[in-house]
């Protein structure tokens, strides 16, 4: 019975420390003399798996592996032919069997985009030792004996990239330079990434090894994908062709193909796209395997057929076992259901996905949640999900959600009336997203910014002809220009869109409801104030005096300091309807003293709701179990504060993107909502506390503020803005010592 390596090493390890051969072979059940002998190769270093009998010397396997990696085209009965040429007599299997161990043929299914190999019993027992070697002692010695173990073997198995992650890069060869960082691959930022890629694969270009070449390039190409650079993408990918030749490699030639693919939708060069599409499906009858699925679903979105894409990732979801792979297909089911309008389904499938914020998938995740309970009418938790998407967008990230954010963003404020707001909030943004060279996008952006235009787009992208249609519809009135625009949707799997559109452009709705037809959109969105005028929409400015408009109406009306104090608390905890509160809590913060708050808190609702213009039924107290809880019924509060916090993380996540001009222009319009000090007359627990917070988030993001200014030479900002944080805030010491350093150039002593 073969004994394992791990086995051996835990025996070894065991006898050093105690010195007694008998006590540990009885405890392994092994004769001392086989411990004797595990110990004198462990000591000549000859403990190691042994090659096979039959296996061709080393220097003849290196020059089997030069023939596929200097010219990857070459087949097995070309490479034959040379090598008996050189006098080297060897079959065809010997010849696939040294460069399946290279990882040329063969390559792994799960995991395309990679040099990994399958493991095997040499791999595995040369990894468990170099792992006893590191974990015994970090010495220089023992990292240069680990890098020559793992330098040696021709492939690196996937699953053991801590190992490489402990060896330093200059120890490591090229081939195991590129295993190392193919595991750091979104787990650093893209732009470092890209440039280590970039060198590592003209390296392996230098040295003529143009298959690794190849692969290194697949990289690479992914890198400039995030990056949204597709002119680039296309030059590496003609390039890289140019090296494979007519390598009839299936992996490789769709791997190529789906990303040049993407990169001519981005370019909305859609006949030739539509080619490669073509091509890729061809390819895809010869790889029935998960990882290929689900990339062909990935193109199915880029060409916004959300239908395709969804019956490509649940055949890749029904043959996948890994569980990190299952969980990015349910976040990409998910967000295919929620384009399709099946809001509840995408959640139940997101859910289910396990991605955290530290995922690097996570920016995505959050982003489809917030397209989820945007459809589902839940205001407060779509903004959530958007402030954590702007969380963890980095610069390379950025990119690829701002889009969708900023138009998420700017459906909620046409959902509660603030149509204006969503189109300039638009506009804002859509010099950054020219900028971006995101072509699609940006069409997109200039039909809703502009829906009286009724130009026919030459690029057919089902998201941008959906535009056109809705605009035709809204023109021309007509029913059946309505059902088409909604059975286009249908085809598409772009229902979701399709809604969210409305948003921007709700004529054709209204047309349809006054006919009394329906308008098959989703009842939460025809209940809320841009489709049902009934619906109020409160929005109560609180960054100083407070101040209250009703349906972008001010309201002339006079509230008690308890009353407003009360109003902006319903605000920031009940904003939306089915959302409560704690009668206890309400009673325990603003009459704590009082033996009858009940009575009090009765008389103070009946004349809030008459100031607010309010109908009685639209705010109740309601009984759960042992418990009372006052209820929003009907209506919607919008605060300055909110509008505050969602401007603020706009602006730092352009400020981590690099775009300082935009960051600049968003921070100004968020500090420009102050205008005073916050609940200046409110002295309840919860006021009191709430006031420390919000100028303390004021003061700290003002101070970090103003300190960029410098950092970008601009005095004026920066002053302008510490000097209304220190008429807000007097005995702000920190705005003060920094407004002195720009005044004088010295801190105040």
């Amino acid at each position: 019975m073969r004994i394992e390596l791990t086995t051996k090493l835990k025996a070894i390890e065991e006898y050093q420390r105690e010195k007694n051969l008998k006590n540990v072979a009885t405890r392994y059940k092994i004769h001392y003399a086989t411990l004797s002998r595990w110990i004198k190769k462990f000591n000549e270093n000859k403990i190691l798996y042994h090659r096979p009998w039959n296996r061709m010397p080393p220097e003849v396997e290196k020059t089997v592996m030069l023939l596929k990696e200097n010219n990857p085209q070459i087949t097995l009965n070309q490479a034959q032919r040379n090598l008996q040429k050189k006098g080297i007599r060897i079959s065809i299997k010997g010849i696939y069997d040294i460069w399946n161990r290279y990882g040329f043929v063969k390559r792994l299914v799960d995991d395309p985009f990679s040099f990994f190999v399958r493991e095997t019993p040499e791999t595995k027992n040369c990894l468990e030792y170099v792992r006893h070697l590191l974990n015994s002692e970090s010495s220089q010695e023992n990292l240069k004996k680990a890098a020559r173990i793992v330098n040696a073997l021709p492939g690196y198995p996937a699953h053991y990239d801590y190992i490489l992650e402990q060896i330093p890069e200059n120890l490591l060869s090229l081939r195991r330079r590129f295993d190392k960082l193919y595991n750091q691959f979104l787990k650093i930022p893209t732009p470092e990434f890209y440039k280590k890629i970039h060198r590592l694969r003209r390296q392996f270009e230098r040295k003529k090894l143009y298959y690794s070449a190849i692969i290194a390039g697949l990289s690479e190409i992914l890198a400039l994908h995030w990056m949204r650079t597709p002119e680039k993408e296309i030059a590496l990918n003609d390039h890289l062709k140019g090296l494979k030749g007519r390598l009839r490699d299936p992996i490789l030639n769709f791997q190529l193909t789906f990303l040049e693919a993407t990169a001519r939708i981005e370019l909305m060069e859609l006949e030739r796209a539509k080619r490669l599409v073509e091509k890729a499906l061809r390819l895809l009858r010869r790889l029935p395997y998960a990882a290929f699925y689900e990339s062909y679903g990935d193109l199915m979105t880029f060409m916004s057929d959300y239908n395709s894409a969804l019956r490509y990732q649940f055949k890749a979801l029904e043959m996948t076992k890994d569980e990190e792979t299952k969980n990015r297909l349910y976040f990409k089911i998910g967000l295919s259901l929620t384009i399709d309008g099946r809001h509840r389904e995408a959640i139940k499938y997101l859910n289910m996905a396990k991605i955290e914020f530290k995922n690097k998938y996570f920016a995505s995740y959050a982003l489809t949640q917030a397209l989820a309970y945007l459809g589902l009418g839940r205001i407060e938790k779509a903004l959530y999900y958007l402030q954590k998407t702007l969380e963890k967008s980095e610069r390379e990230q950025f990119r690829n959600t701002i889009f969708t954010t900023i138009c998420c963003y700017g459906a909620i404020n046409c959902l509660i009336g603030e149509k204006e707001g969503a189109k300039n909030l638009l506009s804002n943004y859509l010099r950054l997203i020219k900028k971006y060279k995101l072509k699609r996008e940006a069409k997109i952006m200039e039909h809703l910014i502009n829906p009286e235009n009724l130009h026919l787009p030459a690029a057919k992208l089902p998201t941008i002809y959906l535009v056109y249609l809705l605009k035709w519809a809204k023109a021309s009135k007509k029913t059946s220009d309505y059902r088409k625009l909604q059975n286009y949707a249908k085809k598409y799997g772009i229902r979701g869109f399709l809604h969210r559109l409305f948003l921007y452009i709700p004529e054709p709705v209204h047309e349809m409801l006054k006919k009394g037809k329906n308008p098959e959109i989703p009842r939460c969105f025809l209940q809320m104030p841009l489709f049902n005028p009934e619906t109020p929409v409160y929005y109560i400015k609180i960054l100083g005096e407070p101040v209250v408009y009703k349906n972008q109406e001010y309201l002339r009306i006079k509230l008690t300091t308890k009353e407003s104090a009360f109003l902006i608390y319903l605000g920031l905890n009940a904003s939306e309807p089915e959302k409560s509160v704690s009668v206890t809590e309400i009673y325990n913060n603003f009459w704590h003293k009082s033996k009858t708050p009940e009575d009090r808190f009765s008389h103070m609702l009946v004349d809030i709701k008459k100031k607010l213009m309010m109908p009685g039924h639209l705010l109740m107290i309601q009984s759960y179990y042992n418990s009372k809880m006052l209820v929003n019924k009907g209506f919607y509060i919008a605060t300055d504060y909110s509008d505050f916090c969602s401007t603020l993380t706009r602006a730092k996540a352009l400020q981590r993107a690099g775009e300082w001009s935009f960051a600049r222009k968003e921070y100004l319009r968020a500090f420009k909502l102050f205008r005073g000090e916050p609940f200046k007359k409110n002295f309840d627990n919860w006021s009191v506390d709430m006031r420390f917070r919000i100028l303390s988030q004021f003061e700290t993001e003002a101070i970090n503020f103003a300190k960029s200014c410098l950092e970008h030479s601009n005095k004026t900002d920066a002053r302008k803005i510490l000097q209304k944080v220190l008429k807000i805030i007097p005995d702000a010491e920190e705005a003060k010592n920094l407004l002195d350093i720009l005044s004088t150039g010295h801190k105040k002593s």
